[in-house]
């Protein structure tokens, strides 16, 4: 806390994979300072949420992600590429758009926002755009400068309508 309150650092990072240090972390943020936590997949969802990012240690071995292809499946990911769906679509929801296209790169960064722990190399890929391909659940366009759109496809938007409702 001493550190916290001497003013001169912009952020702080906390390994651990325990529950310990999520009062501390939250304390910290709410002195408008960015911490960055790290630990196994073990680790509570209390302390991922209360750092603004966090990072699975698992994803930092040298076989979370094929560096001479980072598009190529790891050797082992930690979850399956599907499980990243109901995120992703939830992200995707919250976002506005009149058509339902959005940006990659808007996408990422709520996505972040909204789930800190989120990182495709989770899911065996090293790059975002990868994943969402590998789900099959978006239409992928690209705009005129190149920057990727994405949105869910319509014909399982309208399964899940059909269901409900």
């Amino acid at each position: 806390m001493d550190l916290l309150h001497s003013g001169r650092f912009d952020g702080f990072c906390l390994v651990s994979s325990d529950s310990d240090f999520t009062r501390l972390a939250a304390r910290i943020r709410e002195q408008g300072i960015d911490v960055f936590g790290f630990g196994e997949q073990k680790t509570p969802e209390s302390f991922r949420q209360a750092c603004r990012r966090f990072i699975y240690t698992e994803n930092l071995l040298p076989s979370a992600v094929n560096v001479q292809d980072p598009a190529a499946p790891a050797t082992k990911p930690l979850l399956v590429p599907s499980a990243a769906t109901p995120k992703l679509k939830k992200v995707i929801s919250q976002m506005d758009s009149e058509d339902g296209w959005v940006f990659l790169s808007n996408f990422g960064k709520q996505l972040s926002n909204l789930f800190s722990d989120f990182d495709p190399r989770t899911y065996g890929f090293g790059k975002l755009s990868d994943l969402v391909r590998e789900t099959a659940a978006f239409e992928i366009d690209k705009a005129n400068g190149g920057a990727m759109r994405i949105r869910i496809k319509i014909a399982a938007a309208k399964k899940g309508k059909d269901k409900s409702g």
